[in-house]
């Protein structure tokens, strides 16, 4: 607003313009950056149980939809992302089957309801074989002929896949991880480019498959823009440590929190919170312009009565997506989280080496 016309108002309602004008200015959103196009297969095992009348197990356990829940997922991600992840559902597949494990189990439909009402049954190693599922349904080559570059499962509890998975090409990424929970191979088939499997549960809800994602972020970006190092303690300077700060740790210096933790958590998965504590989360949305302002956060910051669901979207929405690059790093960390072999491609993290990393599996969370 020109000076010339906040001379001519009154004096309190100029002041009001000052601050209007003021938080506009800090907190509007960084420019947005060209969106991208991610190729989605969706997965759904939900098989059909011919001794309950022949519906589907999640139906006939009153679980979620999974037909329902895939387009709000894209959407969200599409919200959060400010428009640069644009996930097209390729194809959508009911399977009506169990997935087999890892080590060549697979439960039938007698089996699974005798495991749901003994928990203490369920066989072990629960993993899943995702080099299975890529055989039987031919991903390798939908991955490769149809620019596919992910995969979406949705199943119940129990059939044996993560929160999310990946394979980068030959097993390497750009930094050696002291957090083996950061990146693990898994027997997903080489592709020739970065391929993510969500593992998704529909006894649960859309909150919890953006809360999935939100551990692929948390581990790709302490792969690059952590470098490797997601400690506080080690690396406490790492703009990516920075980020994930919260009060309890930080009572002067709350960001914006982590997946499980929001800026004013007690413990984990403590979304509605009603404690209030100044937090620079929202200054995030100005990156890598950060003024270090801070303001009152609390959960109604993200606002219920899902505080879950909202929050993993509020998180989301302040990771960085700003044109260019800071240290090294893109300014738009969804680079790195749906467009990564490009990303370390043209722009290769600093100091960063290519190693192999051991053949061990990530384990079932």
């Amino acid at each position: 607003m020109s000076r010339w016309l906040l001379q001519r108002l009154p004096p309190a309602m100029a002041t009001l313009c000052l601050m209007l004008t003021a938080a506009s200015a800090v907190h509007a959103p960084a420019p947005q950056v060209r969106p991208i196009t991610i190729k989605v297969i969706v997965l759904n095992y939900d098989p059909i149980l011919r001794t309950k009348g022949g519906v589907r197990l999640s139906r006939f356990m009153g679980w979620q939809d999974p037909r329902q829940m895939t387009p709000q997922v894209v959407e969200a991600l599409r919200e959060a992302s400010g428009g640069y992840a644009r996930y097209q559902i390729v194809e959508f597949i009911d399977v009506d089957a169990f997935p087999v494990k890892r080590d060549g189990f697979c439960y039938d439909e007698k089996s699974f309801l005798e495991m749901w009402a003994d928990r203490s049954r369920a066989h072990q190693p629960d993993s899943v074989s995702y080099a299975a599922i890529f055989r039987q349904f031919r991903l390798e080559e939908r991955v490769k002929r149809e620019g596919v570059q992910e995969i979406w499962l949705w199943g119940a509890p129990y059939f044996g896949w993560d929160e999310y998975a990946m394979k980068i090409p030959g097993d390497r990424t750009y930094f050696q991880t002291e957090n083996p929970w950061f990146y693990r191979p898994y027997d997903i088939p080489d592709c020739g480019k970065t391929v993510w499997v969500m593992g998704w549960n529909y006894e649960r809800g859309v909150a919890e498959a953006i809360h999935s994602f939100g551990h692929r972020c948390e581990g790709i970006l302490s792969l690059t823009v952590g470098q490797g190092v997601w400690d506080h303690k080690k690396n406490p300077q790492n703009i990516w440590n920075r980020f994930t700060r919260v009060a309890k740790e930080f009572p002067n210096d709350a960001q914006v929190g982590n997946i499980h933790y929001g800026p004013n958590s007690k413990s984990d998965y403590d979304y509605a919170n009603k404690e209030t504590v100044l937090s620079a989360a929202d200054d995030w949305l100005n990156y890598p312009r950060l003024t270090g302002k801070k303001a009152p956060v609390n959960c109604e910051s993200w606002g219920g009565p899902d505080y879950h669901l909202n929050y993993m979207k509020w998180w989301h929405a302040r990771l960085p997506r700003a044109p260019g690059q800071t240290n090294g790093f893109y300014n738009n960390w969804w680079e790195y989280i749906v467009n990564y072999d490009e990303a370390v491609r043209r722009l290769p993290p600093p100091g960063g080496k290519l190693r192999p990393i051991n053949n061990a599996m990530r384990g079932p969370e």
